[in-house]
């Protein structure tokens, strides 16, 4: 699957390739299973991965609802958006919001959707795409969302929020 996976650039330069070698990892796992994980435990297993201590410790730490940190994020995203042109690169847009409590996030393409199709495993990335949620929380905050593309949606669309915020009604 690595091998058939187009290379998105280095973590330095596009930090989503954390999240597509994570799906690689998920998916390789479903396979080796021959059949014997089901859809729903495929999902057990994903969050089962982010609530490892590791990985929680590092999203708490993160400043999300931090202008400053907001604004390097979307210099950030420039810069991985140009990195690859691949269908398994993402093509994100962070919109500051009214005050550092909020911001939007949009993902006009979608890695994990790319690598879902090349698996001919498109059913299994919904289950990655519940993830988010567990993420953002970690951060201390809270997603709201339309739909994601795994969906059939245009794009996913992430409105964040600071828990306990005036934003998070």
């Amino acid at each position: 699957m690595i091998k058939r996976t187009p290379d998105i650039g280095s973590l330095r330069k596009n930090p989503l390739r954390v999240c597509l070698t994570s799906g690689i990892l998920w998916l390789s796992i479903y396979e080796a299973m021959e059949g014997k994980m089901d859809q729903e435990q495929f999902g057990e297993m994903v969050s089962a991965t982010m609530e490892a201590p590791i990985l929680k410790k590092n999203f708490q730490k993160q400043k999300a609802f931090d202008i400053k940190t907001q604004k390097k994020k979307i210099e950030k995203n420039k810069i991985a958006n140009a990195v690859s042109d691949s269908e398994f690169n993402w093509n994100t847009e962070l919109i500051l919001g009214r005050d550092e409590n909020e911001y939007t996030v949009i993902y006009h393409r979608c890695g994990l959707c790319a690598l879902g199709k090349q698996e001919h495993h498109e059913e299994l990335i919904p289950y990655m795409c519940k993830m988010d949620y567990e993420t953002i929380a970690m951060m201390g905050g809270v997603l709201k969302r339309k739909g994601t593309i795994a969906t059939g949606a245009d794009c996913c669309d992430f409105y964040i929020c600071k828990k306990g915020s005036k934003w998070d009604k």
